[in-house]
C-alpha cells in the first residue's frame, strides 16, 4: 500500500471514528473539502503543508496519516 492510499484510508477512519461528515472535518481542521475529498480520494498527492494542517487537526503526528493501517 502506498501513502496516498494509507492517507485515504486513515482519513476515512479518522472521520468516521469523529463520527463527523467529510465537510464538518475539513471545516474543523480548516482546509477546503476539495483538499480533503482529493486527499481521501487516493489519486494525488497532499503538499506536506497540507498533511500537517490534517494531522493538526486530527491530533495526530503527521506520519501516522501516511501509515498504512495493517502497520498499527
Amino acid at each position: 500500500m502506498d501513502s496516498k492510499q494509507a492517507l485515504a484510508e486513515n482519513l476515512g477512519q479518522n472521520i468516521y471514528e469523529l463520527n463527523m461528515t467529510q465537510v464538518q472535518y475539513a471545516k474543523e481542521i480548516g482546509i477546503p473539502i476539495n483538499t480533503l475529498e482529493y486527499a481521501i480520494s487516493a489519486k494525488g498527492s497532499v503538499s506536506l503543508n497540507t498533511l500537517d494542517k490534517i494531522a493538526q487537526g486530527a491530533g495526530i503526528d503527521p506520519w501516522e496519516l501516511i501509515r498504512p493501517p495493517e502497520d498499527k
